[in-house]
């Protein structure tokens, strides 16, 4: 049976966005993250993460450093009784022209076969185009978390944080 899935970008929709971090001790959640994976988690949704961190392609971090950051944001959010799925990544720099770095489709494509996401009823949350770009390329739902949610957004729906993307969740879901 497939399963409704959030697919969530790291920096800037979970955590606090410092770039090329390295350092799992600067790790902070964004302010209503807890809350509003607490209300998709009600709603019967898993949670995957799927991110871009060219720090390891850019030579300023190693694998192990951008995985001990990973494991700080899992251990940030289990603390909170939150399971996330899987994490996929993409170490490679833009200039590396990979094939698994958001916006490709790659990275979402294997989630969906390995995990068994049901792709008319999962979403995929970011703070970046490319983070939209990437869902809509896979058949997602888009959110965008922005600072200026009434600017114009390539996702159905451009908001301030995780909670405000719950609500309108379970606003589409109520319209069936």
């Amino acid at each position: 049976m497939a399963h409704s899935y959030i697919l969530l970008d790291r920096d800037g929709t979970l955590i606090r966005h410092i770039p090329y971090l390295s350092n799992s001790n600067l790790v902070e959640l964004l302010p209503n993250v807890v809350a509003g994976l607490k209300y998709l988690e009600s709603l019967n949704f898993k949670f995957g993460i799927i991110t871009n961190q060219s720090v390891i392609g850019r030579g300023l971090a190693t694998r192990e450093q951008v995985e001990n950051v990973n494991q700080r944001v899992l251990q940030l959010l289990e603390k909170e009784n939150l399971h996330i799925s899987f994490i996929l990544y993409c170490p490679h720099a833009p200039f590396e022209s990979c094939d698994c770095r958001k916006p490709s489709p790659e990275l979402g494509n294997l989630a969906i076969l390995k995990h068994d996401i049901d792709i008319n009823t999962s979403y995929m949350i970011g703070d970046a185009n490319s983070d939209i770009v990437f869902g809509k390329s896979i058949g997602l739902h888009t959110i965008q978390i922005t600072d200026l949610p009434y600017q114009t957004s390539l996702a159905e729906y451009a908001t301030i944080d995780l909670l405000k993307s719950a609500e309108y969740i379970h606003s589409q879901i109520r319209k069936g």
